[in-house]
């Protein structure tokens, strides 16, 4: 596993600390993986700068994953951390990152973090304080689509003969807004 490989879907983790519905993300959105331990001081020291890209590119959709190989105790640990860790954070209780993941990728030591683009690219694999692993977070966010923003839509509660009497412009910005195909409308009977 190296940087410009495809990476594979990471199960079998145990969430310590919110959730995520598939490692890395299926929906386009970029993700970091980062390895650690709570017996090690460089990891702790990274705590906080992942904490700030996390906040600073939620909206982004940047999923950045916290995954320790240590046992269920750990927890206690983590919820300790409180906002100094302001990300996911799971347990590696498959051994599932730690066999598709950390091991093609020749892990040696931690902390390790991937950086994984939209399309499941790999784009960056070291230490998160390398100044490498900030350009690489940089290009997937840029990449990345921001999260779309729901709008709320006004009910249309008009009678057939009020809508009848709106212009086809207003009749057609309706049914856009709602994501309605204006395939095969020609006239404004079609449409109402």
């Amino acid at each position: 596993m190296v940087v410009g490989t495809k990476c594979p879907e990471i199960t079998g983790l145990d969430f310590l600390k919110g959730s995520a519905p598939s490692v890395p993300p299926k929906d386009g959105s970029p993700a970091i993986i980062e390895m650690w331990a709570s017996w090690c001081g460089p990891c702790r020291q990274v705590f906080p700068h992942l904490s700030d890209i996390a906040r600073k590119h939620r909206d982004r959709r940047l999923t950045v994953v916290g995954v320790t190989s240590e046992a269920r105790s750990v927890g206690s640990f983590v919820d300790q951390m409180g906002s100094g860790m302001d990300y996911v954070v799971a347990r590696d209780a498959a051994g599932d990152c730690q066999r598709k993941l950390a091991g093609p990728a020749g892990v040696r030591g931690i902390p390790h973090a991937f950086v994984v683009a939209g399309d499941r690219t790999i784009l960056y694999s070291g230490h998160p304080m390398d100044p490498k692993f900030d350009a690489a977070v940089e290009k997937a966010v840029a990449e990345a689509k921001p999260a779309k923003v729901k709008v709320a839509l006004v009910p249309v509660s008009s009678t057939r003969e009020e809508l009848l009497g709106r212009s086809v412009r207003e009749l057609k910005a309706i049914l856009t807004e709602r994501g309605l195909s204006l395939a095969g409308l020609a006239e404004k009977g079609d449409i109402v």
